[in-house]
C-alpha cells in the first residue's frame, strides 16, 4: 500500500513539474511578445510626435498668411459692404416659383410590378 502511495506521489510530482515548466515557458513567450509590443508602441509614439511637430510647422500663422496672400485674391472688408439687417430685401413667398411648376400633370409611368406570391 505504501509503495502505491509513493508511486502516485512521484507521478503527481512529475506531472506538476511538467505543468510548472509549461507555464514558465508560456510566460516567457508572453513577456517576449510584450517587449515587442512595447517597442512598437514607442515607435508609434515617436511617429505621432513627429507628425504633431510637422502639423505645428504647417500651421504657423506667418506661413498661412504668406500662402493666403500668394494664392487667394482676398481684399480687406470695406465699410460700404456692411449693411443693416433691415436693408436686406425680403424674399418672395414662393408663389411665382410654385406657379411655374405644374403639379396637376401626372408623370408617364409604366405599370408597377407586383411582388411574387401576391
Amino acid at each position: 500500500m505504501l509503495r502505491a502511495f509513493h508511486t502516485i506521489a512521484i507521478l503527481l510530482l512529475i506531472g506538476s513539474a511538467i505543468y510548472v515548466y509549461k507555464i514558465k515557458y508560456a510566460t516567457m513567450a508572453l513577456n517576449g511578445e510584450l517587449a515587442h509590443l512595447d517597442k512598437l508602441i514607442a515607435a508609434e509614439s515617436d511617429r505621432i510626435a513627429v507628425l504633431n511637430a510637422e502639423w505645428q510647422s504647417l500651421n504657423r500663422p506667418e506661413r498661412l498668411q504668406k500662402l493666403s496672400e500668394d494664392n487667394l485674391d482676398l481684399v480687406p472688408l470695406s465699410t460700404d459692404r456692411i449693411v443693416r439687417w433691415q436693408d436686406i430685401p425680403h424674399r418672395n413667398d414662393g408663389a411665382e416659383t410654385s406657379a411655374a411648376i405644374d403639379t396637376t400633370k401626372k408623370p408617364n409611368v409604366g405599370p408597377v410590378p407586383q411582388a411574387a406570391g401576391r
